[in-house]
Order: C-alpha cells, then sequence, then structure tokens
C-alpha cells in the first residue's frame, strides 16, 4: 500500500472511531497479511512445543512426587505468546478492527511478565542458598513480595494507558499516556535486570552458612543460568525502552527498529531463547526446593498413593 493510500485509510478510520488507530509507528511495525502470518504461524509452533516440553515435564515430576511449580509458568507463558501471535495474524487480515491491534499490542507487553517472575524467583532461591538466615528473614522475604506485587500493578498501568491511547484524541492525555508506557518500560527493565546483581552479591559476599538446594547442578551453574535469562529479557527490555525514549515517527514512516525484522529478533527470538534454556538446563531439577507450594502439592500427592495403596489391600 502506498503512504498516501495509508494516509487516507487512516484518516477513515480516525473519523470512525473510537477506538482510534495508532498514529506513531509502534514497535512491530503494522503486520502485513503476506509476511507476517507466515512468520507469526511459525513461532506459534514454536511456542507450541515449547509449552507441551514444559508440561510434560510439570505432569512427569508431579506423577514422581516432585512438584515444580515455574514448569507449570513457563508453559503459561508460552499460551500467552500463542494468544500473542494469534492476535497478530488476526490483525494482520483485519488491518482496519482497531480493537484487535489494540489487543495485540495489550499481549506484547503483558506476556513476558511471567518470564519475569520465574526468574526473579530463581534469583531469590539462589539468595536462600548462599545466605539462609539472610535470604530467609522477613524484611527480605516482604520486600520480595512487593517487588513481585509492584510489577503486576505497573503492568495494569500500562495496560490503562494502552486502553486510553486508544480512546482518546486529546494530546495532553496522550502525553500522559506515553510517560506512563515510558516509565512502564523502564520499570520492567529493570526488574529483568535486577537479578545479574543479586545474584553476584549472593555469590561473592562470603558466608560460613550455606544451604543446597535443587536435585542437580552447583549454585554456580544455577546463577549462570538466572544470569544469561536476565542479559537476555533485559536485552529484549532495553531495545524497546529505547524506542520509546526516540522523537516518534508517523505511521506511514517508521524507523528501521520500528519494523518487523526487529521485533521478531529482539521479541520472540529472544524469548524462546529463554525458555529453550529452562527446558534444556532442566531447572525443573537444578531449581526444585521444598517450598510452601511444593510442600503442599507432595503432601497432597503422598496422601493420594496412600489412599490408593489402601483401597488397593482392600
Amino acid at each position: 500500500m502506498s503512504s498516501s493510500a495509508e494516509s487516507y485509510a487512516l484518516s477513515q478510520m480516525l473519523a470512525n472511531g473510537p477506538p482510534y488507530p495508532a498514529r506513531n509507528a509502534a514497535f512491530g511495525g503494522k503486520p502485513d497479511d503476506t509476511i507476517d502470518v507466515g512468520v507469526s504461524a511459525m513461532f506459534i509452533v514454536i511456542f507450541a512445543c515449547l509449552a507441551a516440553t514444559h508440561m510434560y515435564l510439570f505432569k512427569t515430576n508431579k506423577a514422581k512426587g516432585h512438584f515444580f511449580i515455574f514448569s507449570g509458568v513457563t508453559f503459561g507463558f508460552c499460551m500467552a505468546r500463542i494468544t500473542t501471535f494469534a492476535m497478530r495474524i488476526a490483525t494482520a487480515k483485519n488491518p482496519e478492527n482497531t480493537q484487535v491491534a489494540m489487543a495485540a499490542g495489550i499481549f506484547v507487553s503483558a506476556g513476558v511478565l511471567l518470564l519475569y517472575i520465574v526468574n526473579l524467583n530463581f534469583t531469590q532461591r539462589i539468595v536462600r542458598s548462599y545466605h539462609p538466615r539472610f535470604g530467609r528473614s522477613k524484611p527480605v522475604v516482604i520486600a520480595f513480595a512487593v517487588y513481585y506485587v509492584s510489577v503486576v500493578c505497573v503492568l495494569i498501568m500500562l495496560i490503562t494507558a494502552t486502553v486510553i491511547g486508544f480512546y482518546t484524541l486529546d494530546t495532553a492525555r496522550l502525553l500522559k499516556c506515553r510517560d506512563i508506557q515510558r516509565f512502564g518500560i523502564i520499570y520492567f527493565t529493570v526488574f529483568s535486570f535486577m537479578p545479574i546483581p543479586l545474584v553476584l552479591a549472593a555469590r561473592f559476599i562470603r558466608t560460613p552458612a550455606k544451604a543446597k538446594f535443587g536435585k542437580m547442578g552447583t549454585t554456580m551453574h544455577k546463577v549462570i543460568i538466572v544470569i544469561i535469562a536476565s542479559l537476555l529479557l533485559t536485552l529484549e527490555n532495553a531495545f524497546r525502552a529505547a524506542i520509546a525514549f526516540l522523537p516518534p515517527r508517523p505511521i506511514t514512516n517508521p524507523a528501521w527498529y520500528h519494523k518487523r525484522a526487529a521485533f521478531y529478533v529482539f521479541l520472540p527470538t529472544l524469548e524462546v531463547i529463554v525458555v529453550i534454556l529452562y527446558a534444556v538446563a532442566r531447572v525443573d531439577q537444578r531449581m526444585f526446593e521444598h517450598g510452601k507450594a511444593e510442600r503442599e502439592a507432595n503432601t497432597a500427592n503422598t496422601s493420594d498413593e496412600e489412599k490408593s495403596r489402601s483401597g488397593t489391600e482392600l
């Protein structure tokens, strides 16, 4: 479609709003029926295979009395990304449907939150391993809990700002929404980077007491896994943060960093590497810890097995 045709289509969609279409170029560009459908379908297949892998690990471990909730959380992330790219295909097929485009944008921001939480929880377990008393102290536990809640609150702010941006043409409101989105992506960048200084500090600050966790691998191996995942997630967020602070470009004249090539490299590709890392490195074995959820699930599994045996004996 030519630039003049795109401008005319945009003016018609603005006249038919709200919701109004985006006026500025966004990360990922405008989905195209000839390219994005095929690439998005490929990532749907990849994430479906990864979802099946992590669900297989979750169910296999649970059947053995080894309940590792984060295999299920990673499965949930993969399902969220399947939805993300299904929405991108829908946007490519229905370019004039602003509500579908709005939903697709929300899923792009929301899905990866699960990986941040998983990686930070692994960090928390490593800190407890190197410094058992400090890591399990009430202030540290509360600090981590507040941090988890805060990132969910920031995500709600981002979603709200995104929705409002589609339902107003008021410049002042749009600028406020942009500021909220900038704050959100910076916060997510810090959140995804935070595991690195935490695990390094835990590793190099010496303590006489050390508690092992996990069923395989050394604590240093676990540190390396967390750092690699954190670097990849930070790279994704840092790239998006840089775009958010660059001067806006009209949707008819996007820069290279708005286009689909940058989107597919800096979003799904990096996330796929992280999810594969979790599966190949067997975090379900290395990062296992008898936490409250694990203890309750394992107790329930043991009770079910005992009841099953009792029924068989009768």
